[in-house]
């Protein structure tokens, strides 16, 4: 039950930063937040409010013992009375323990905001302090390694003095849109905008308006927690599809939301088949051009259930986004074997999942893979791999593959298991095949073809591996052709930790190749990039190995 409370406060925490506004200028930030704040969760508490819980509770489940279980579940799951390297220490020891930690510190029970000067009081009435702050920076939020675009802490700064409260990160959270406030505040900036490390570790203070007896914000605030944290997504658990047919396997297009699990093996022999999701990018800015369209990928879970689909073949030499599935979004694809599979593309193609975009893989097996690239236009960054082509804030854990992966001249970021990989973690993976690539060409690894950005990559093993390159390539690895981030944790890009993994009878044939390693190619580092970018691509990507060995 404490490990669903834990599930139940990330999705929270998520769900909050995801509907919140966007301020154009920093002083309308703090003139939205004027007023006297005092603590959410003791008031949450309060007999007064235990109906009310009961009844938002009672439009999801039906039992009146349940909904009080959910009740002393929600109201408990963020008064915690750990953080920083206490709570780090305790929950790694026992992670079902989780509970954040959302009251104030430092002896402040009420925090006042008046025009730029933030004061506390303890509960004496007395001040304990207050300064003048200035807007100074975003810093994106850090959960679990992984930063988000427009997910940010807007830090104040106070002007003169330098103690507990010299620095303030507000969340985007406000009584007008919430009903709330979120907010941390400490001697420092480091680690203030992670979650999960650091001196401020599962610790965030909520904040209710004092005078909230005088409106709907606490009923509007319940109700706003309970749906968050008990509302279903289309195709919940409670409505899983049983998919037992080639038939039924291609219907998933026509509900893209739903949640799938397999009850027979399936065979695709004898027909091309059409991705599962297609890649159409949600906006035209730069940004908008990484995030899928959730109208057209997949969002929902599959489960394999442990059996295995067989002779799938994707043949569209200029598409892209290919393979089982094409494109999917905030889904999970899981627990099944692809076997003798075949996809010709020209980006983002793999036998199991074209492109993943904050999505997670976990379980699959590819026995027989084979994937080729064909050049098409704009497609020199290519992305191509067994079991995922392009990755994207997402982790792919505990997969198998055997693969055969061509790319052809100046294409990239081609591997066994991943392609192009973008904050995108890879545990417990094995990788077996051969990787062959034409000339100019970069981004060549037995697990992935690059790993930029990402937080780890652990207990990963690519064997019997063979890379074969043409003249002048770069970047090439026995576990990633480049990688890592940025010491500096500001620019939200954690340095790659490569732990436990191994490289076994992997060979590597090019010529007039640089860049070359046992383990990592390279950091990333592109002079083209550093001149129109600055800080932080004007200095080489950073990446550590821990017990990692290679035969």
């Amino acid at each position: 039950m404490k490990q669903f409370l834990s599930i139940l406060l990330s999705a929270a925490l998520l769900a909050a930063m995801l509907c919140v506004p966007v301020f154009a200028e920093t002083d309308e930030r703090l003139e939205a937040l004027q007023g006297s704040y005092i603590e959410l969760f003791p008031e949450f508490a309060k007999e007064e409010f235990h109906d009310y819980w009961i009844e938002c509770i009672s439009s999801y489940v039906d039992d009146p013992e349940t909904a009080e279980m959910y009740y002393q579940m929600l109201v408990g799951s963020c008064m915690g009375s750990l953080k920083g390297q206490e709570a780090v220490d305790a929950y790694t020891a026992d992670p079902d323990s989780i509970v954040f930690d959302c009251f104030f510190s430092d002896g402040v029970v009420k925090i006042v905001i008046e025009g730029d000067v933030i004061s506390g009081y303890d509960a004496a009435g007395e001040m304990v302090f207050s300064h003048t702050y200035s807007y100074s920076e975003d810093i994106p939020m850090n959960i679990g390694g992984m930063t988000y675009e427009g997910m940010n802490f807007h830090i104040y700064k106070a002007d003169e003095e330098n103690d507990a409260f010299a620095y303030f990160a507000f969340a985007d959270d406000t009584p007008a849109e919430t009903y709330h406030l979120e907010f941390r505040y400490g001697p420092s900036l480091e680690n203030i905008g992670a979650y999960y490390e650091g001196e401020y570790a599962y610790w965030l203070a909520a904040a209710i308006p004092a005078d909230y007896a005088e409106s709907t914000l606490m009923q509007d605030c319940i109700k706003l927690f309970v749906d968050e944290n008990m509302s279903e997504p289309a195709g919940s658990e409670d409505d899983v599809i049983e998919i037992s047919s080639a038939e039924e396997l291609a219907a998933i297009k026509e509900n893209l939301s739903g949640n799938y699990v397999l009850t027979a093996d399936i065979d695709l022999a004898g027909a091309e088949w059409s991705p599962i999701g297609t890649w159409v990018p949600s906006g035209e800015s730069e940004e908008e051009q990484e995030i899928p369209s959730s109208e057209f990928a997949f969002t929902g879970t599959f489960d394999g259930n442990g059996h295995t689909i067989s002779n799938l073949k994707v043949d569209q030499p200029e598409g892209w986004a290919l393979g089982l599935f094409g494109c999917i979004s905030g889904a999970e694809v899981r627990n099944f074997t692809l076997e003798n599979a075949s996809v010709d593309g020209s980006a983002m193609s793999a036998d199991i999942v074209g492109y993943a975009f904050m999505s997670t893989v976990d379980s699959v097996n590819l026995v027989n893979g084979k994937v080729t690239a064909h050049l098409g236009e704009l497609t020199s960054e290519g992305m191509f791999g067994g079991i995922v082509g392009a990755g994207m804030g997402s982790l792919i854990n505990n997969c198998t593959a055997e693969a055969v992966i061509t790319i052809p001249d100046g294409m990239a970021n081609a591997g066994i298991i991943g392609g192009g990989l973008e904050m995108t973690n890879v545990s417990g993976c094995y990788a077996a095949g051969t990787i062959t690539a034409g000339d100019d060409c970069y981004g060549l690894g037995g697990i992935s073809g690059c790993g930029f950005a990402a937080e780890y990559f652990k207990d990963n093993t690519a064997e019997n591996v063979m890379i074969t390159a043409g003249n002048n390539c770069f970047w090439i690895g026995g576990i990633t052709g480049y990688a890592g981030g940025y010491e500096n944790e500001e620019f939200g890009m954690p340095v790659t930790v490569f732990e436990n993994c191994a490289v076994k009878n992997v060979v590597i044939a090019a010529e007039n190749a640089e860049g070359v390693g046992e383990f990592v190619g390279s950091g990333f580092f592109n002079e083209d990039v550093a001149e129109a970018n600055g800080a932080p691509f004007d200095q080489p990507t950073v990446y550590e190995l821990i017990s990692c060995t290679a035969e």
